[in-house]
């Protein structure tokens, strides 16, 4: 009886651990992914390094394109941004906290939006490669990006791997996720001690 009690103790607490690693879901769009594929390709033909996935950057790139998401495609390039500048929202520090985003994180990077009806991928890639974006995916120094669409919007952040254009979280993230996983534990252990 010990044995079972035993046994499904630790089966909880597998399970358990399994759940912590599932609840942060990622979402990835065809257009999203199709690009950043078409990208890194253009990179590789010039002789540069892939592009790496930046979570945070793709969340912002997001938030982005939910913000553009009923602007008329005419005002594309009133949205962009390019190192050291502001970019033209006036809830920017809003959407960088809705990302858990340091303001500093983002002095280098770029912000790249497009649009394009129905994005159509050749017209998407070709609007970032044959443009004034070209520029900024030609420059090693960009090592990531973060890429998200809402209609006929793509939004396109590069970042460094400097501290000032790699875009990275607020300081006590961590430790709340950290929290989290320690008190689950935690928990689990006692599951297990208790029976």
């Amino acid at each position: 009886m010990a044995f079972v009690k035993l046994g499904l103790s630790l089966v909880l607490l597998v399970l358990i651990h399994g759940l912590m690693f599932l609840s942060y879901p990622v979402h990835c769009d065809d257009e999203d992914a199709t690009l950043f594929e078409g990208i890194n390709s253009y990179r590789q033909s010039l002789n540069l390094p892939n592009f790496t996935e930046n979570d945070n950057a793709g969340c912002l790139a997001d938030e982005i394109a939910d913000q553009l998401e009923d602007q008329p495609c005419k005002k594309a390039h009133d949205y962009s941004s390019g190192p050291g500048t502001n970019p033209k929202f006036s809830n920017f520090n809003k959407l960088l906290h809705s990302c858990d985003i340091n303001v500093n994180t983002t002095v280098d990077g770029v912000i790249m939006p497009v649009c394009v009806p129905k994005l159509d991928p050749t017209l998407v890639l070709s609007n970032y490669t044959n443009s004034q974006y070209a520029k900024y995916l030609n420059d090693s120094s960009y090592t990531g990006a973060g890429i998200a669409s809402e209609n006929d919007w793509i939004v396109v952040i590069l970042s460094t791997s400097t501290s000032t254009g790699n875009f990275s979280g607020v300081a006590s993230l961590v430790p709340n996720i950290m929290v989290n996983y320690m008190v689950a534990l935690l928990f689990s252990l006692h599951l297990v001690f208790l029976s």
